[in-house]
């Protein structure tokens, strides 16, 4: 591969960030000048009281016996998060692949074989929730901006008994702050920061609570943000076989921008004592530009050299409704949400040109041959459209929880519909060989520079039946038997292939029906103290390829993951200390993995490969050793290695061993933050410090092309100031401006980076009433 020529930086001119940043500080001490209202009670004694529904029930967070951690809405607010992928960073259970803004992975407890996010491929092992609808999405997380969030709970292990397919390794749930009766509330947040060699980034928020009359209510919510770059596209050259190139139209510093608006509307009305509706809509605009990858090792620091633009789009829209009844002495729930998203991208794919296994020769030089001086010009755009299309309906009952015997059970049913059209685009094809001079016909309407098409609609539905049970054996002891009866069908239809291919449409369908169990006892001998032991099972449905491999069969079938965790949640010194945790060992039965071999097939396929075996610890704590002072932290200690080989087919050697690690799983991750209040005169204030630790981890499966990914540790910083109606903070975020290896890219032909934000300085402010 010949190496590419860099401009060095020149440097950036820092004046306009300073001057944002010192007239956003200039409103927060006028603000602070202002105050007038009585300070804020609060006693910071004992530890704040979590509601969460992690069991589709309201529950303190110490009486569930689950490994839940939950984010409250404080302290997403004190940790500067405001969408669900900034929450990784607290969660020492979830750890992530990402590519950029949505655009990436996430995994929890170490269930991951770094073969998944093709849209044609494996499903996600972890679920994702908006309320009481999944949005789980191959390949692109939702990225819900977190305005007006009521907290962030992450289930750790299998959940498939009450949540379904893909809640394998554990489920993540955004819950939003819900219309409040009787009662009129506004809340306005405004933030401003400067990123060290970057450039500027804002965001404004704002709430209304409207009561319409005695037993209405309305929630408004609406917010816009822009986060600012600190990746530079510099100027370079590139040799195509024998083409010369540059990069002169694309040359931008801080080129990796981030916007996104939205708003949410929520109307909630009490029929009755007895019934009550909320229906909610909310849509979201997120637009990128450019890679949150960096080349450090050929390039430079925040450097890379990119030949097309990168750009994405990502809008959705999520309509919701809940109706909550009484009938007799049971509780009933009706959900149903749609949600319509569309996803729109460009990128810069020219590195595959280069790669010796790439068959752009074919498509860029007359006699085929990459050495023939006549060759073209064959730097590739990729650029993908998907549309999104779920109906969700769920119709559960519960009984009375206090008495002996108490159930939880309904139906589910789910039904995604993922349409896209990816191409593969060559500006300097030669005539005649573009996918659409394909002699079968199937392929028409791709683009004319297009060499390779994959356009297809994927849906997998999914219904079940499932129910939980409860027997409380005396007045400490519980019993918990549950299952989940489910039937899973999967359709691919559509064309794949190029010029070449024979026969390039598919239409396959496959289904499958099977149980999930679940069986846990606990014991609470008071309340401060549950200790409980639980298994668990959770799934990923089958699914189909787009074609066979040499080996690889036509379709795939689901993985099981079976959970074996004993935990605890503890109260101690008067409600000053918590300690809570769970240690597990979890075993992963023919894991499904998809991989691009071209042994195998010119496209990626999706195999159940062999078996693996997670076992770990993780531990919440938070403190409170003298008034004023709060101490929260958690940590992860995970061992997670293959229990059989991974082949790569049954006539090539094997991809690893067993007793290989799984890729992406620290085995020792961990946040700890301090907090302490005081006050100046009438004004409640505080300072507060975050550490977290990332240990090393591998970037893939296969043993002969992964790297490490280096330990990391981010230091955060922030002080400020509450009185009765405002809030005024200052923070510096990556205080000693580290360079994280957050994913080190494995599979895309381009060893490039992706980097967390280096030191940015802030002020955030809040007014409300």
């Amino acid at each position: 591969m010949s190496r590419q020529t860099a401009t060095p930086n020149l440097g950036k001119t820092t004046g306009p960030r300073l001057s944002l940043l010192a007239g956003a500080s200039g409103i927060a001490l006028c603000l602070v000048a202002g105050f007038s209202a009585r300070a804020w009670a609060q006693d910071a004694s004992q530890e704040e009281e979590i509601i969460v529904t992690a069991q589709k029930r309201e529950q303190r967070l110490q009486d569930v016996p689950l490994s839940v951690q939950a984010l409250g809405a404080e302290t997403l607010d004190r940790q500067n998060v405001n969408d669900l992928e900034g929450s990784f960073a607290l969660l020492p259970s979830v750890s992530t692949a990402p590519l950029g803004p949505g655009a990436g992975q996430v995994y929890m407890r170490g269930i991951v074989d770094g073969g998944d996010g093709n849209f044609s491929g494996a499903s996600p092992s972890v679920a994702v929730y908006l309320d009481d609808q999944p949005v789980t999405s191959i390949g692109r997380v939702l990225n819900v901006y977190g305005a007006d969030v009521s907290r962030i709970e992450a289930l750790a292990g299998p959940q498939g008994t009450l949540y379904g397919g893909s809640s394998q390794a554990g489920t993540l749930r955004i819950i939003t702050n819900q219309p409040r009766r009787g009662e009129f509330d506004y809340r306005l947040d405004a933030g401003a920061s400067t990123t060290h060699d970057g450039s500027e980034s804002g965001r404004l928020e704002g709430m209304l609570n409207i009561p319409l009359g005695e037993r209405a209510a309305l929630r408004l919510v609406g917010y816009a943000a822009r986060e600012g770059g600190y990746i530079d596209n510099v100027p370079a050259t590139q040799t195509f076989y024998s083409t010369v190139v540059n990069n002169a139209a694309f040359v931008e510093d801080d080129f990796n921008t981030s916007e996104v608006v939205g708003a949410r509307a929520a109307l909630g009305i009490d029929l009755n004592d007895n019934w009550s509706v909320t229906a909610r809509v909310l849509h979201q605009r997120q637009t990128d530009s450019g890679v949150w990858d960096h080349d450090p090792e050929a390039v430079g620091d925040l450097q890379v050299r990119r030949f097309f633009p990168d750009t994405g789009e990502d809008e959705f829209t999520q309509a919701a409704l809940t109706v909550n009844g009484t009938v007799g002495s049971v509780d009933l729930v009706y959900a149903a949400s749609y949600l319509d998203r569309q996803v729109d991208f460009e990128l810069d794919y020219s590195a595959y040109a280069l790669s010796p296994t790439s068959y752009i020769p074919y498509y860029t030089c007359p006699s085929y041959d990459r050495t023939d001086p006549a060759c073209g010009d064959p730097r590739i755009r990729f650029a993908g459209r998907s549309n999104y299309k779920t109906w969700t309906h769920e119709l559960r009952f519960q009984t009375d929880p206090t008495k002996r015997v108490s159930m939880i059970g309904g139906l589910f049913y789910q039904d995604p519909e993922h349409d896209y059209d990816n191409q593969w685009h060559i500006p300097g094809i030669i005539a005649g060989r573009g996918v659409n001079s394909n002699p079968t016909g199937f392929i028409t309407g791709a683009a004319a520079d297009a060499y390779f098409i994959t356009r297809q609609v994927r849906q997998d539905t999914e219904r079940a039946l499932f129910g939980e049970l409860t027997f409380l054996a005396t007045d400490t002891i519980s019993i918990t038997l549950g299952a989940r009866a489910f039937e899973t069908e999967s359709t691919l239809k559509g064309i794949v292939g190029t010029v070449f291919s024979s026969s390039p449409r598919v239409d396959l369908a496959t289904s499958q029906d099977g149980v999930v169990r679940k069986g846990s006892l606990s014991w609470q001998p008071n309340d401060d103290l549950l200790f409980y032991a639980t298994y668990s099972e959770g799934f990923r449905p089958g699914g189909n390829n787009r074609r066979a491999g040499l080996t690889i069969p036509v379709t795939y079938q689901s993985d099981l993951l079976r959970n074996y965790e004993f935990g605890w949640k503890t109260t101690w010194a008067d409600g000053r200390l918590v300690l809570n945790g769970a240690v597990f060992q979890m075993d992963w039965e023919d894991f499904q993995i998809t991989r691009f071999d071209p042994a195998e097939s010119l496209i990626g396929l999706t195999a159940n490969a062999g078996d693996a075996r997670i076992r770990g610890i993780e531990t919440t704590i938070g403190w409170r050793p003298i008034e004023r002072l709060s101490i929260d932290g958690g940590l992860s200690i995970l061992n997670a290695e293959l229990v059989t080989r991974y082949p790569r087919s049954l006539l090539l050697p094997e991809r690893a061993p067993a007793g290989s690690e799984l890729p992406f799983v620290p085995e020792f991750s961990g946040n700890i933050n301090v907090r302490y209040d005081f006050t100046l005169g009438e004004t409640d204030a505080y300072v507060q410090g975050g550490l977290r630790y990332r240990g090393e981890s591998f970037n893939d499966i296969v043993v002969a092309n992964r790297d490490i990914q280096d330990a990391y540790t981010i230091l955060n910083l922030a002080t400020g100031v509450e009185r009765e109606r405002y809030g005024v903070k200052l923070f510096v975020d990556n205080v000693t401006d580290e360079r994280a290896e957050l994913y080190r890219n494995a599979v895309d032909f381009d060893e490039r980076i992706t980097t967390n934000r280096p030191r940015t300085i802030g002020v955030a402010l809040t007014v409300r009433r």
